[in-house]
C-alpha cells in the first residue's frame, strides 16, 4: 500500500513563447530500494509541451518532477519488488500500474501551480493507465 511521496525537485522551462499543441508524458522509475516492508521508489516524472503538426513538432518546453514514492507492503511483494528490479529494472505489472496512477494525479496536481506559473496547462494526463505484460519476442519493430 503506497503510504507517501517526497518531491526532491521541481524545474520548469519555457523555451519558447508559442501556443501549446501537444503534451507528452513520461515517467521513469530511477531506483527501487526495499527494506524489511518498505519500498522506496525514486521517479522522475516530465511532462514536454509541444507546438506544431505530430510529424514537425517543436519543443515549447517541460516540467519535470523528482522524487520518491513510499510504500508499505508484505514479505512476498517485497521480494517480487525486489527481484523483479533487480533482473528486468522495471516494476511487477500490479505495483507499477498503482505507482503510475498515483504519480499521474500528485504530479499532475503538484506541477499545475508551476505550470501556471511560466503559461503552460496544468500537466494532467487524461487517463488511468492500464498495464500489461508483453510477451516474449513481441517487441515493437
Amino acid at each position: 500500500m503506497i503510504t507517501g511521496i517526497e518531491i526532491s525537485k521541481v524545474e520548469a522551462n519555457r523555451n519558447l513563447n508559442d501556443v501549446i499543441s501537444n503534451m507528452k508524458f513520461n515517467i521513469n522509475f530511477d531506483d527501487v530500494k526495499v527494506e524489511n516492508e518498505t519500498v522506496n521508489v525514486g521517479f522522475t516524472f516530465t511532462a514536454v509541451y509541444e507546438k506544431g503538426e505530430p510529424s514537425h513538432e517543436e519543443t515549447v518546453g517541460d516540467l519535470k518532477i523528482i522524487g520518491t514514492i513510499i510504500s508499505k507492503e508484505g514479505k512476498k511483494e517485497t521480494e517480487e519488488i525486489s527481484s523483479t528490479w533487480k533482473s528486468k529494472k522495471t516494476l511487477p505489472i500490479r505495483f507499477a500500474e498503482d505507482v503510475i496512477n498515483l504519480l499521474n494525479f500528485e504530479c499532475g496536481a503538484r506541477g499545475t501551480l508551476v505550470a501556471y506559473s511560466i503559461g503552460f496547462a496544468a500537466p494532467l494526463p487524461l487517463s488511468r493507465a492500464k498495464l500489461q505484460e508483453t510477451k516474449a519476442g513481441s517487441g515493437a519493430a
